[in-house]
């Protein structure tokens, strides 16, 4: 490592450190005023996640999606703050786990498991919950340009159980992992550009990942949706779907199906989807 990330490495342990030291209830206000800053301070990415939601939810007002957006800031604040803090941030959380069996179920089929999820609520408590209960999960990362954040997260994540790939890991290996039967997070709602396929997001056409539909089809995986949410008492929720591939098995019908049920969480949830991304730049 150079030493930009050498001192990046470090200054995040002693991040860490003394996050761990805060009750759950200091980070979370933390949390809030750190994404209160950024939002008035750091306006990255401010106007085009202001334009996704007024793309998503067309006929509500300014000051809705502004509220929305603030919510969104704070909940990317709080998944940062609970992975720098971890363990004690997980061990102090009151969970609530919806359907599990699905989960199980998939699993004993032996053939490994699909989860699919998106940048929705707390995804890394989602990770960190499988992890700790034992499950083999396997998340597909995008790896980091600063190589000393890179190994940082990748320690504390193996930290609680949760194995790594990057996304430009071979295929191969992939594979032999599901035929291991372990389980695969993969992340499918960013922008695909023009190798995605395009599917309906909110009444617009979407460039979606179709990776987590072709490994269902090439492994016969199972596929399960998964999300965290959090409830206004601090209860975080995570919740098993099975995807149930009624309009058939092409890559267009499985990746419209999850994407449809990602929608349905948006909408119950509208703070809780991570609206930085280009969602809507590649045009069908």
């Amino acid at each position: 490592m150079t030493l930009k990330e050498q001192f990046t490495y470090r200054l995040l342990h002693v991040i860490s450190r003394r996050l761990r030291r805060l009750p759950n209830s200091a980070r979370f206000r933390f949390a809030h005023k750190l994404g209160a800053f950024v939002f008035n301070r750091i306006p990255v990415r401010k106007k085009q996640a202001i334009q996704n939601i007024k793309t998503a939810f067309p006929n509500k007002s300014d000051a809705w999606i502004k509220n929305v957006l603030k919510g969104s800031y704070r909940l990317v604040s709080t998944n940062f703050m609970t992975l720098l803090a971890f363990p004690n941030s997980f061990e102090s959380i009151n969970f609530r786990v919806e359907n599990q069996y699905i989960i199980d179920e998939a699993t004993k089929q032996g053939k490994g498991v699909l989860i699919i999820s998106a940048h929705f609520g707390l995804w890394e408590i989602l990770g960190s919950w499988l992890g700790k209960n034992g499950y083999p999960v396997w998340g597909i990362i995008q790896r980091q340009g600063n190589r000393g954040a890179d190994v940082f997260v990748k320690e504390l994540r193996e930290s609680y159980g949760m194995k790594h790939l990057y996304r430009k890991s071979s295929l191969d290996k992939m594979y032999e992992l599901l035929k291991e039967n372990n389980m695969l997070i993969l992340a499918s709602d960013q922008d695909a550009k023009k190798r995605g396929v395009f599917v309906n997001f909110f009444g617009q056409p979407s460039s979606t990942p179709k990776g987590s539909a072709i490994f269902h089809m090439k492994s016969g995986a199972p596929m399960v949706f998964s999300v965290a949410h959090k409830e206004k008492d601090g209860t975080v929720v995570i919740s098993f779907a099975k995807i149930e591939l009624n309009g058939g098995a092409s890559i267009e019908a499985i990746t419209q199906t999850y994407t449809t049920m990602l929608e349905e969480k948006v909408r119950e949830y509208p703070d809780h989807y991570f609206w930085f991304h280009r969602k809507w730049k590649t045009r069908a």
